[in-house]
């Protein structure tokens, strides 16, 4: 069985500066994590197209101003997850807050439901990384909690893409690898972004 990279997160800032330890390197700020060159490009032209056509779908409703904070914020957290293998936490943070005001502003009512939605699956990933240690990290917790939020009733839709799209890699790699593969980590932020856009839009 394949495993599912555990997604770390960087260290909250702290006010004073704190000694690393020896032998652990710093980890990097999410300035530094951003994607670069080329790949930034595509990221930003990715982001902006999911933004323009949420917006283009759905019109200034709340549905429409959710899309267009949560596809950009998926498609920076994907480029960083896979290459850095890290979804920090002043992007997802910042994602979850808009999120909430925009759904609470526009659908008060809907607000409960789509609150439970993120607690469901954010305490459904945050149990599994506890009982599987090394499966699942706090970051992909959170992502699931944004997600969540986010979707509402089609929550369940996205984790079925993300575990599809999970399940096709795991085979694919095993096709080309051998059963040597069986214990590489895979990415799981790529996956659950993949997921959450397709159900934003489709579900």
């Amino acid at each position: 069985m394949m495993e599912i990279l555990s997604t770390v997160e960087p260290a909250p800032m702290e006010s004073v500066e704190q000694p690393q330890e020896e032998g652990r390197p710093a980890r990097p700020s999410t300035r530094e994590l951003l994607p670069t060159g080329a790949r930034r490009i595509v990221v930003a032209a990715v982001g902006a197209a999911l933004m323009v056509a949420s917006l283009a779908a759905f019109g200034f409703t709340g549905r429409g101003l959710v899309g267009a904070v949560l596809c950009p914020v998926l498609v920076v957290l994907a480029a960083i997850d896979f290459e850095h293998r890290i979804l920090p936490n002043d992007i997802i943070g910042p994602a979850v807050l808009a999120i909430g005001l925009i759904i609470a502003a526009a659908d008060a009512g809907s607000f409960l439901t789509h609150l439970a939605a993120g607690a469901a699956l954010g305490g459904f990933f945050l149990a599994f990384a506890l009982i599987f240690r090394g499966s699942l990290g706090l970051g992909d917790a959170k992502l699931g909690f944004l997600l969540g939020l986010a979707l509402g009733a089609s929550t369940f839709a996205a984790v079925l893409i993300a575990f599809a799209g999970l399940l096709v890699n795991a085979l694919w790699i095993l096709a080309r690898q051998g059963f040597d593969a069986r214990g590489k980590a895979i990415a799981f932020g790529p996956y659950l972004a993949l997921g959450g856009i397709l159900a934003f839009f489709f579900g």
